[in-house]
């Protein structure tokens, strides 16, 4: 028998025991939906007759009232009205009788009416003749004597009929609830003995279906394992049995395969990515389309499973454009991509907790140097970044603590220059002037590690504002060709009118400029000093380039690192100025960079965003 027919049989049964249960129900509720059909046509209809009756009954009592008070139309309307109301109940009531004593009930109906229409009638037409008041008298006597009592019996006999189909109405009620949950018990005695029966056929089945995929899955398992010497005993003729026979093929082949050369070359296979796959960095590998081909297991647990992403492209997956872009330039030059500074630390969240990697990407080429690829490493530099914040909190502290005593100095050398302590002579006046230069040269490099250190804790963030970028040119213009003149350099400014608006914070930004300016005019000793300002895709490129002595190609990659300087650098600088402008751009959203050549010049460029 083919696993086909032994399913088929299994839901064929559950389908019968469905069918029958909800046959039964089905006809269970067609004799509660009969009884409740049966109620309303014997019992209801006639509770509403008699409840329209003593209502047409108590209007008609009122028209003897309107009658007395000699509102006579008004009294012959309303008569004419609810005693035909009355007779139309109380028909409807006369032609449902189904109760044990309603037709007594009927009748006495029956002949109270006719009296009290014959009362009614007598006091009407004598109610309608009177004109005075001597006679409206006696009529307000045969209403309380004759109508009035009358009006009190019929009522009680409609009163009676609402009782009496009223409590037939709950009798058969009480006895469908009896009926009902008698057939709800058989109904789930029923549905539990199908239950029963289904899950016992239920596990029967499993165990003949599951069982030899069980052992199909253990035997797998070792293989897996590296035991190619398994093999599966399955004796059924089903798809199972013939499953197992082709499993059996497929690991004698592989037994075969493992001892060929293709065997070697996929253990080697497999031997490269277990290595990739113990790395505690997270690896990303891809074609040379950029279509994700890798993912180690630390890379998973950012990016999600390898099953997942594989065949997708690395834009998709990567959850930083930085990655995507990386992995393009890398493939397109066919160079190592390796960010530096800050905008090439990507924040990204791990077992929910938010750790900074360095992004490193690597073209991958063959023997015969054809691109198949590229690898990108995310190093794991959280431990740095803390280390970072930890030497600058140091820094910060420190400057802040050191400001206090040196402003004393400070104030004390300007006091014994002013002669506050008495005159003084040429060389203590030499030594005091020395001593203060050096307490300014001090106390500025407290101010730019106090500024730097706000920078990178995030307590200086720019407020960033539509801003006119040949405004900030013009600024920078108006306060730095002053100090560049009286060296006797020439200040050149090369910036179009037409210069889109950027999103900056203008005080930061001119900062920026003023530190290129200053830093270009302590290497530059004959010559110019250049600004130039063009746009350059979604942002504007801002340089300052000097005819200075340049930078050293091996100063380059360091340039805008903290307290780096030159070697034959002129003095009085801290080699903050420039890690200072690359926080303040990189804050912007921008980037800075710099080209030099020895006794040729530099030039420094930054980008700013351009404005919506």
């Amino acid at each position: 028998m083919s696993l086909r027919v032994k399913l088929l049989i299994g839901y064929s049964v559950f389908i019968a025991a469905l069918v029958v249960l909800g046959a039964w129900s089905a006809w269970r509720l067609h004799d509660m939906g009969k009884v409740s059909r049966r109620i309303i046509s014997e019992n209801y209809d006639s509770v509403v007759a008699a409840e329209e009756m003593k209502e047409s009954l108590e209007r008609q009592d009122s028209a003897a009232l309107f009658a007395l008070l000699g509102a006579k139309e008004k009294a012959l309307a309303q008569l004419r009205e609810h005693r035909a109301r009355f007779d139309a109940n109380f028909q409807k009531a006369a032609h449902n009788i189904t109760e044990l004593g309603e037709a007594g009930a009927i009748e006495a109906i029956r002949q109270d009416r006719d009296i009290y229409y014959q009362r009614f009638d007598s006091f009407i037409a004598k109610a309608t003749a009177a004109t005075n008041l001597p006679v409206a008298v006696p009529l307000r006597d045969e209403y309380f004597t004759q109508l009035e009592p009358q009006f009190n019996k019929l009522r009680a006999d409609c009163e009676h009929l609402l009782q009496l189909n009223q409590r037939a109405m709950l009798a058969k009620s009480e006895a469908a609830s009896g009926v009902a949950q008698l057939w709800f018990y058989r109904t789930l005695l029923i549905a539990g003995v199908l239950v029963v029966a289904g899950l016992f056929l239920a596990f029967f089945l499993a165990n003949r279906v599951v069982g030899p995929l069980r052992e199909l899955t253990a035997t797998t398992a070792k293989i897996a394992g590296g035991d190619l010497n398994a093999k599966v005993s399955v004796t059924s003729q089903d798809e199972v049995g013939q499953l197992a026979a082709e499993f059996n093929r497929m690991a004698e082949r592989i037994r075969q395969l493992r001892n060929s050369d293709m065997g070697k070359l996929l253990i080697a296979q497999q031997t490269t990515e277990a290595a990739i796959d113990s790395l505690y960095d997270p690896v990303l590998v891809t074609d040379a389309e950029g279509q994700v081909t890798k993912l180690n297991l630390a890379a998973e647990e950012i990016f999600g499973s390898e099953k997942e992403n594989t065949g997708r492209h690395v834009g998709e997956v990567a959850r930083d454009e930085r990655i995507a872009c990386a992995v393009a330039e890398a493939l397109q030059s066919q160079r190592p991509v390796a960010g530096e500074g800050m905008s090439s630390v990507l924040p990204l969240a791990v077992d929910g907790l938010e750790r900074a990697f360095r992004l490193r990407t690597t073209p991958m080429r063959d023997h015969g140097k054809h691109l198949l690829g590229a690898v990108t490493l995310l190093e794991d530099v959280t431990h740095l970044r803390e280390i970072d914040r930890l030497k600058s909190e140091f820094m910060a502290t420190a400057s802040h603590e050191l400001r206090t005593p040196l402003t004393s100095v400070q104030m004390g050398v300007y006091l014994l220059l002013e002669r506050a302590a008495g005159e003084l002579n040429d060389k203590q006046v030499e030594i005091l002037s020395a001593c203060r230069d050096d307490c300014e040269r001090l106390d500025k490099l407290m101010r730019d590690l106090l500024d730097l250190s706000r920078i990178e804790a995030g307590e200086s963030k720019p407020t960033l504002e539509p801003v006119r970028t040949n405004d900030l040119i013009s600024t920078a213009n108006q306060e730095l060709r002053p100090q560049v003149e009286a060296k006797g350099l020439a200040f050149k400014v090369d910036a179009p009118a037409e210069l889109p608006n950027v999103m900056a914070d203008r005080s930061q930004v001119e900062r920026v400029l003023a530190n290129l300016v200053v830093n270009a005019l302590r290497y530059t000793k004959q010559g110019e000093i250049r600004i130039t300002a063009l746009p350059c895709g979604n942002f504007v490129a801002v340089s300052v380039s000097d005819t200075g002595a340049g930078i050293p190609h091996e100063y380059l990659p360091h340039i805008f690192d903290k307290f780096v300087q030159v070697p034959g650098a002129p003095t009085g600088g801290a080699g903050l100025g420039l890690a200072i402008s690359r926080l303040i751009v990189e804050g912007h959203g921008g980037q800075i960079s710099a080209q030099s050549e020895p006794e040729k010049g530099s030039t420094f460029t930054f980008t700013l965003p351009i404005a919506a």
